[in-house]
């Protein structure tokens, strides 16, 4: 671990007053001169002894939520623990303009920091500053750590107003209403949550003691197939859009499959569906974000 020292505007003044006392002392070989002197230059080497200890022994986890979009500021968790057998105080952890500060770290504490990523993609790791002023602020000790995160960055949804051009319903096996039976396909199963008593799905609530129900796929909701052919723009423009797409048709509750070059991805519903959709547009290419 490097660490490195920044003098901060009180310590510039500290120095100062030091070196003109200093020259004082020879100029004038004034005894008492060079017992303040000699005393400012042992406070400045125990403090900076103290900032030191102070940074060591700390390891820094971030927790990402569930979806991190490009461009988007995302809440992130972060866990600052403290191996030493001392406490370390006010500790500063930084990316970009994004900060969070810790006054007081026992053996762990838990913050929350908001980050943005500049582009869709696979990030393994994110460098975070981690610094603190103590004890008394002259000086600014820090160092800079790669944090592993292994985190797959969704394309930045962008509003699609144009007229669209879908491959179409599918045809496939997803979509087989019954009228006969007067019931459509089951296409995922949610909490319940004040819907009709016949929607109840009985089997998984008593498996789960707690209730569960029904969502149908119906004609209203016919399925699509998503492909780049289906926006317009450049490469980016045109997943970001269809991110957009895939996460508006999702919520209206029509299943989405994608076609991506020689992938394709049946339509269908639910959270895991959702995400491997979002994965295949980041990923898409030689994607622009940092795969290391």
């Amino acid at each position: 671990m490097k660490y490195k020292v920044k003098v901060n505007r009180a310590g510039l003044f500290f120095i100062g007053i030091s070196i003109f006392l200093g020259i004082s002392a020879v100029n004038t070989s004034n005894n008492l001169l060079y017992l303040v002197v000699s005393f400012l230059l042992s406070f400045m080497l125990i403090s900076g002894l103290l900032s030191l200890y102070n940074l060591k022994g700390l390891e820094v986890q971030l927790i990402p939520p569930r979806e991190v979009y490009a461009e988007r500021l995302e809440r992130f968790r972060i866990i600052v623990k403290n191996r030493k057998s001392f406490p370390s105080f006010t500790i500063l952890v930084e990316q970009g303009q994004s900060r969070v500060f810790f006054p007081l770290i026992k053996k762990e504490q838990e913050e929350s920091i908001a980050l943005k990523f500049p582009k869709r993609g696979f990030y393994e790791k994110i460098s975070l500053k981690i610094s603190s002023s103590f004890p008394v602020g002259l000086f600014e000790r820090y160092y800079v750590e790669e944090i592993p995160i292994r985190l797959v960055v969704f394309p930045k949804p962008i509003t699609v107003k144009q007229k669209l051009t879908v491959e179409g319903t599918y045809k496939g096996d997803l979509l087989k209403t019954s009228k006969k039976l007067g019931y459509d396909q089951i296409r995922n199963v949610r909490e319940y949550r004040g819907e009709p008593i016949k929607f109840v799905h009985w089997k998984l609530s008593a498996k789960l003691d707690k209730f569960f129900v029904k969502e149908f796929v119906s004609e209203e909701s016919p399925p699509v197939v998503l492909s780049l052919d289906t926006v317009d723009g450049d490469l980016e423009e045109r997943i970001s859009k269809l991110s957009y797409l895939v996460l508006d048709f999702l919520r209206r509750g029509s299943p989405v499959g994608l076609k991506l070059g020689d992938l394709f991805l049946k339509p269908s519903t639910g959270e895991e569906h959702k995400r491997r959709l979002l994965t295949e547009l980041a990923l898409f290419g030689n994607s622009p974000g940092i795969r290391t």
